[in-house]
């Protein structure tokens, strides 16, 4: 008769051993997808490098997410906090399967509580960008699993017994609560450090002639929007500076508006071997071009020559053209758009001769031709809406001062707190 197998400290049960090997892999994808996006976060935020992210059809599928104020929790970006989270759960796992010291006493509460935060945390980010963004990010989708895993873990490992002398619980609770803050300070302040050393490459000097802008006596500030007609995110950031006018122009900061939609519009202007990023790579995009990107910038450009001073709000009814059927912009379908902003914009000739004409495809090639040169010294590729916000002293641009922004609200944050990041 064989004497049952009896579970020595060395040796877990097997379901406790299969659920800490599982919370320590995810753990360890979790921490490389949160590093990733602390990387992504900090080169949008800091690098005016919004590349990285695989593309969508209007845009980096990570750009609304890197952009909402979602991402960030007490000024640091999501991802430092997940990589505390996963910190800790790969140290109490692996306190589990050595199965002594204090840290194996409270490692199956503590991954427990760990995992039911994880999955609560994630089930309200996934279904606010499920609801609110037009693709979901896929590292972030990537770090909602790992920490349902986790959470599968931690259910396997309840009940384990301690292994420890009676009253080392609470040595090892502080220990788990010193683990989290080591890893999160740590990542916190080296994130600080190098968002304080870094400055983002400076731009090519002389920008365009300003065509769309909301502009205010005495200006302390320009903020520089590019924007794609097709962009979804373009469309909705616009609409809250629209709205946050009244606050821009209270700290004397002016909104200028430069087109800039993903297609090579006139060959004669900006030949498509000039329409590529430092590495060669087209920028075109098939969204911008199958949407015909090009007749929605230039309809903007044309609206504000030929109604002065309606050129934001004709862009913001060329923005709605995003809800109609493909293509998004013809040209019946601008006339009609832009008619409820000016008569002078409906059909009658004047719209479609000055989209035609000569002066309108140069000034939005410059335009074009402008960030690109500022992606092409900064590296990556162009991300939109792409905002940049400059000082004026003087009633002199400061390029050289220019902070990127890539949402409204951070763009908010820099024009209020002057030299923020």
């Amino acid at each position: 008769m064989t004497a049952p197998t009896i579970a020595t400290p060395s040796q877990p049960p097997s379901r406790i051993r299969v659920g800490a090997w599982l919370t320590l892999a995810s753990g360890l994808v979790g921490l490389a997808v949160s590093v990733w996006l602390v990387r992504l976060k900090f080169g949008a935020d800091h690098l005016c490098d919004a590349s990285g992210c695989p593309g969508g059809d209007d845009g980096p599928a990570c750009a609304e997410a890197l952009a909402s104020g979602w991402s960030q929790l007490l000024g640091l970006p999501l991802g430092v906090w997940s990589i505390g989270h996963v910190v800790t759960t790969m140290f109490l796992a692996a306190a589990l399967l050595r199965r002594r010291g204090p840290l194996a006493e409270v490692a199956a509460a503590a991954l427990l509580g760990l995992g039911a935060l994880g999955v609560a945390v994630s089930l309200a980010l996934g279904l606010y960008a499920f609801t609110q963004f037009a693709h979901m990010c896929p590292f972030c989708v990537a770090l909602y699993a790992t920490l349902t895993v986790a959470c599968v873990g931690a259910l396997l490992v309840r009940g384990a017994a301690p292994t420890c002398p009676e009253g080392q619980a609470r040595v090892g609770a502080a220990r788990a609560v010193l683990i989290w803050a080591l890893a999160t300070g740590g990542t916190a302040l080296a994130y600080q450090l190098a968002a304080r050393s870094v400055t983002c490459p400076p731009p090519p000097p002389d920008p365009p002639p300003v065509t769309l802008a909301a502009t205010v006596d005495a200006p302390r500030t320009a903020v520089m929007l590019f924007v794609d007609p097709t962009c979804p995110l373009c469309r909705r950031e616009l609409h809250y500076l629209q709205q946050s006018l009244p606050r821009l122009r209270a700290h004397g900061a002016e909104l200028w508006v430069y087109m800039f939609p993903r297609a090579n519009c006139d060959e004669r202007y900006l030949p498509s071997h000039e329409f590529v990023d430092g590495d060669g790579k087209p920028q075109t995009h098939g969204e911008a071009r199958s949407n015909n990107a090009c007749l929605g910038a230039l309809a903007a450009l044309c609206a504000e020559r030929l109604a002065p001073g309606r050129g934001l709000d004709a862009l913001a009814a060329l923005f709605d053209l995003q809800d109609t059927e493909a293509p998004r912009f013809t040209t019946d379908k601008v006339e009609q758009a832009l008619a409820e902003v000016a008569d002078v914009l409906g059909p009658g000739g004047k719209l479609r001769t000055c989209v035609d004409g000569e002066e309108a495809s140069a000034a939005l090639a410059a335009q074009q031709r402008y960030l690109l040169a500022w992606v092409k010294a900064r590296g990556g590729r162009v991300g939109v809406p792409q905002a940049f916000v400059v000082p004026i002293v003087d009633g002199e641009l400061h390029l050289d001062q220019a902070m990127p922004a890539t949402s409204a609200g951070k763009i908010l944050k820099l024009v209020e707190t002057p030299g923020a990041k």
